[in-house]
């Protein structure tokens, strides 16, 4: 029963959704009624208007569950109300796939508002006692392979005990096992750290325990996916759908990283398996500035120390790494969860591609001692600092990393401080709840906030601006530079924030054709990205005590 409830799911809101407002206040085509025995009113002529209604769908459906725990203030019903809060969140990924593949079937040519609305879909915001999220997803596949999920351990019951966790689940060949990752691998690293006794322990730098607890449940929870596979393959038993079905998690692959606070004394560890990235930012009064302290190393072909540990576990085989392009016998990543093919022997990979359609084990004899990845995360903590200046924390999938270092991105973060307040969307809940009401009446003017939100975009910018796009020959697209010279601060979500600028920032010709460009095409030009910006420092006490 434990391991089923024990992580809360944040509490999130729908603050990008004031945005939508003005299509239901009279702008939209308006036909009229209309019966069986009547002609249908002519459609609206503006061809962006389909995919706007597929983006207002989705918002109003996600708005209605999610007010109806604010507006009725059911917090008191604890974990059975959370649970039902996490489901519309469900429900507003979905629209929001929706959403995605709509503009996949007609490649709409993004003016700023729709390229606004589009990164809007996903962003949401999260709270406990002593840190809030912003946090935004942006797929480039379809579906989304990248999942993302936050949560309580809710175990002391006190929000100054109970321990938050924010993860990234960056997946490949595959949603599958990034989904199923999210699904369990919070519990389960709660659920030891538990039983370990871990949760209430006294601080010791790098504990040995701590530490170990997290590895041992990332790599008990991958060995347990493969090995149900596997049993499933070389049985024989049940049928063709139910062994795909149990088989997909293998053979697709994810990365995880995963980060743990402890408010009680102030510490933040985070367990990183791959390449996704989390990086601190931290204020340096020398510099002046907030600096960037790694809280992860990226797990790839390029990190020295990963080949070593390659040639150290295989040492009869010339390297498994190309050293061009940094791959592990093909594969960008040197750890990961699933990715059979690269665990298993030949054998039993062949074995599954001709019994339940699995994909060809890899060419030319290459594996000859498998496992050549593992599950295994690294793991790095630090004392939060907090204080006029508190630290924050940036996750994220590696498609923002593609296009942005770790300094540019504390640096933007930054640039959204210095005019921005982290928890500001917690003052504005009557706001929010104002703004609920203008979408369904037109007797009341708009507030001043939802003005304000109209005017904040355009698509003009310097016509002296270098774009600074060029074409990489090795990936055969072209590509863009990205400093903080064209960095733009107009976005209350540092979730949407951060992308809108690693995607072009002032740039706006750059940035809507970024946007525009749908799958498949779109893999080619930026991968999924899944952010969060986690602000410590925020005491949220009475917010959560009240419900909101």
């Amino acid at each position: 029963m434990w391991a089923q409830r024990s992580v809360r799911p944040l509490r999130s809101r729908l603050h990008r959704t004031v945005r939508f407002s003005r299509k239901y206040n009279g702008n939209q085509y308006q036909g009229p009624h209309t019966t069986y025995f009547q002609q249908p009113p002519e459609p609206p002529k503006a061809r962006r208007s389909y995919f706007r209604s597929i983006l207002i769908s989705s918002t109003f459906i996600a708005l209605g569950a999610f007010a109806h725990a604010y507006l009725f203030d059911v917090s008191d019903l604890g974990l059975m109300v959370s649970e039902d809060v996490a489901e519309a969140g469900d429900l507003s990924v979905a629209m929001a796939a929706a959403a995605q593949d709509t503009a996949a079937r007609q490649v709409p040519m993004m003016d700023m508002t729709t390229a606004q609305e589009f990164l809007e879909l996903r962003a949401t915001h999260s709270v406990t006692a002593k840190a809030v999220a912003h946090s935004c997803q942006l797929p480039s596949n379809l579906p989304c392979e990248d999942a993302v999920h936050s949560g309580v351990y809710e175990l002391f019951h006190d929000p100054l005990k109970d321990w938050a966790v924010w993860s990234v689940f960056d997946g490949h060949a595959g949603p599958r096992t990034a989904q199923l990752l999210k699904e369990f691998l919070p519990v389960i690293v709660g659920g030891k750290l538990y039983e370990d006794k871990c949760l209430d322990r006294s601080y010791v730098p790098n504990d040995y325990q701590i530490i170990r607890t997290i590895k041992n449940a990332f790599t008990e929870l991958d060995h347990d996916i493969l090995l149900e596979a596997s049993q499933r393959v070389q049985s024989g038993e049940g049928d063709l759908a139910h062994g795909i079905h149990i088989t997909a998690a293998a053979l697709s692959g994810s990365c995880a990283l995963l980060a743990l606070f402890d408010p009680a004394r102030s510490v933040l560890r985070v367990a990183n398996t791959g390449d996704s990235r989390a990086v601190l930012g931290r204020w340096d009064a020398k510099a002046g500035k907030y600096v960037a302290q790694p809280m992860s190393i990226d797990q790839t072909g390029f990190n020295q120390s990963e080949v070593e540990r390659l040639n150290r576990e295989h040492p009869n085989e010339a390297s498994s790494v190309d050293p061009k392009t940094g791959r592990v016998h093909g594969i960008m990543i040197s750890r990961a969860f699933g990715d059979a093919r690269w665990k298993w022997p030949n054998e039993l990979s062949k074995l599954v591609q001709e019994k339940f359609f699995g994909p060809p084990p890899r060419p030319d004899g290459m594996i000859k001692t498998p496992p050549y990845l593992t599950a295994e995360p690294e793991v790095m903590e630090t004392e939060v600092q907090t204080g006029e200046r508190p630290d924050f924390l940036i996750m994220a999938s590696d498609g923002l990393w593609d296009n942005m270092s770790s300094e540019d991105a504390v640096t933007c973060v930054q640039l959204w401080l210095d005019k921005n307040k982290p928890d500001k969307f917690i003052e504005e809940k009557q706001t929010f709840i104002q703004s609920l009401s203008e979408l369904f009446s037109s007797r009341k003017e708009p507030s001043q906030q939802l003005k304000r939100r109209r005017n904040i975009l355009v698509d003009d910018q310097d016509p002296n601006m270098d774009e600074e796009t060029y074409y990489d020959e090795s990936e055969r697209t072209m590509k863009w530079r990205v400093s903080p010279k064209h960095f733009v601060v107009e976005d209350e979500h540092c979730g949407v924030h951060l992308i809108k600028n690693a995607l072009g920032g002032k740039r706006r010709n750059l940035f809507r054709g970024v946007m525009s460009i749908q799958p498949p095409l779109s893999r080619n030009v930026r991968d999924d990205i899944s952010v969060h910006v986690i602000f410590f420092g925020v005491d949220a006490r009475e917010v959560l005590k009240n419900g909101v």
